[in-house]
């Protein structure tokens, strides 16, 4: 998507229907495989560390 706007091309499908299908997929998708700090980049041992440090565990 960055490329494609910074190449200057213009989308024939209007932003407002492309942002309406994400949202429609992102419904369709299990909780699990969303980025939702239930699974994911939000679990692996570093994020683990990064959000003890936020919320003073450490």
């Amino acid at each position: 998507a960055a490329d494609m706007a910074l190449s200057d091309i213009t989308s024939v499908i209007p932003a407002d229907e492309v942002i309406d299908a994400m949202h429609q997929i992102g419904l369709l998708i299990p909780k699990s495989l969303r980025e939702t700090s239930e699974a994911g980049l939000a679990k692996t041992p570093t994020a683990l560390q990064i959000e003890k440090r936020l919320h003073g565990k450490e």
